[in-house]
């Protein structure tokens, strides 16, 4: 018994479109998973975040320690023998923190711990750019290093071919000395591109401390920063380095707060008990400091200067990043959209052109001169194209930062380091 199946050739067509848009979907998930994956593995593994790290456990401490008591009690213990007369005496001391002080020195030490918290994150995101735009240096000058030397061996072949056709009496000297200088300039693109490959790999080994170059390739698709509603002062003062400053705002307030109190009377109770002969003895004290030589007002107005001068450094820094976020958002747009239109228009003529400008040439329908110039143009176009694409990668990420949209790629970290 036989079964015959009849499926129609547009059936086949969409069938097999879906599974190659499937397949590309699984790429693109698997490319952006190894690209988070190396992001924060490398960001959490950097000295300087480490040392971030380590700010804020100092800060957690110091914070510990600004609720504890200013003052100790004192124990004091006397005794005495004057002519056969015994005398001994206890006594305890306690200073009073009339101004309050401990409180607000809790105060400035928890916002001084909010700011290494928000500090840290911000290193986080500084460093993660750092990787970007490294990573995104590195496979650029790859790319670069790759087409000069496809431009080298190009150029090396039409000087070959020149001089056969020379011998052969088909072309002039000048046009064999035209091959042969635009073949030296071709050694010349390698050279340099061969260096500034071995500079982005250094500087990428320098910032993950990795030497295996096992580096993750970059994602294809970047998302249309356009199709994204943000409302920029929101944007702003929800970045980390900006809840940093305003946490840092907020500890010189109350610094200020810290050295009114080291202004106040602090007074001091002492009671003592003891025994002279048979004779008890009971002894209250109350001293308090006469604040005449130094009323410590100094202190407070330089508190207050500085104060006003992190207030008015956290305006410079709101505005600041609210142009940097706006002006991260054009430049992103604008790359991005040449680099489409590229992929659209001339990604995948060059080869084509290429191997048509040569059989051009060797047909005799195009001057050697001409072969040349249009080949470097096409040559020189990709390059341009290469170079487009790099820039697109250092705008998204700076774009990431600037918008906090970084959240997405390098999660932020909970535990103590998390703001309550």
């Amino acid at each position: 018994m036989f079964i015959k199946f009849c499926i129609k050739p547009g059936l086949i067509t969409a069938l097999l479109t879906v599974t190659v848009a499937y397949a590309g979907t699984v790429k693109a998930e698997k490319t952006r998973f190894n690209l988070q994956r190396w992001l924060i593995e490398s960001v959490d593994n950097n000295p300087s975040v480490l040392a971030a790290s380590a700010a804020v456990d100092a800060s957690s401490f110091q914070l510990i320690a600004a609720d504890k008591a200013i003052y100790n009690p004192e124990l004091e213990i006397d005794s005495e023998d004057i002519d056969n007369i015994t005398t001994t005496s206890i006594g305890i001391s306690q200073t009073i923190d009339w101004g309050n002080t401990r409180e607000a020195r809790t105060e400035m030490a928890s916002s001084q711990s909010a700011a290494a918290r928000f500090g840290f994150e911000s290193t986080r995101r500084n460093i993660a750019v750092d990787l970007l735009a490294g990573l995104s240096d590195y496979h650029t000058n790859s790319a670069l290093k790759d087409l000069a030397e496809q431009g080298n061996k190009l150029m090396e072949h039409s000087a070959e071919l020149a001089k056969q056709r020379f011998d052969a009496g088909d072309l002039g000297k000048v046009e064999v000395d035209l091959a042969n200088l635009t073949y030296a300039q071709a050694r010349f693109r390698l050279a340099d591109a061969t260096s500034n490959h071995a500079r982005a790999v250094q500087n990428l080994i320098a910032l993950t401390g990795n030497t295996d170059r096992n580096w993750p390739v970059f994602i294809s698709e970047l998302p249309d920063p356009k199709s994204v509603t943000q409302d920029a002062d929101k944007v702003v003062q929800q970045l980390p380095v900006m809840r940093e400053i305003t946490s840092r705002v907020a500890a010189a307030q109350a610094r200020i707060k810290v050295q009114i109190g080291k202004s106040s009377v602090n007074p001091t109770i002492a009671i003592r008990a003891g025994k002279e002969e048979d004779l008890n003895l009971v002894g209250l004290t109350f001293s308090i400091p006469l604040q005449v030589r130094n009323n410590f007002k100094a202190e407070v107005d330089a508190a207050n200067a500085e104060m006003i001068q992190a207030e008015r450094e956290a305006i410079d820094a709101y505005r600041k990043l609210k142009s940097k976020l706006e002006i991260a958002m054009v430049s992103y747009g604008l790359s991005r959209e040449a680099w489409l239109a590229w992929e659209k228009s001339g990604a995948g003529s060059l080869s084509g052109q290429i191997k048509l400008l040569e059989r051009l040439w060797k047909a005799g329908e195009l001057s050697t001169t001409d072969y040349l110039v249009q080949l470097n143009q096409a040559l020189d176009t990709k390059t341009s194209a290469i170079k487009q694409r790099g820039q697109m990668w250092t705008n998204w990420t700076e774009w990431l930062v600037a918008s906090g949209k970084i959240e997405h790629w390098l999660p932020a970290t909970n535990n103590k380091r998390e703001n309550k």
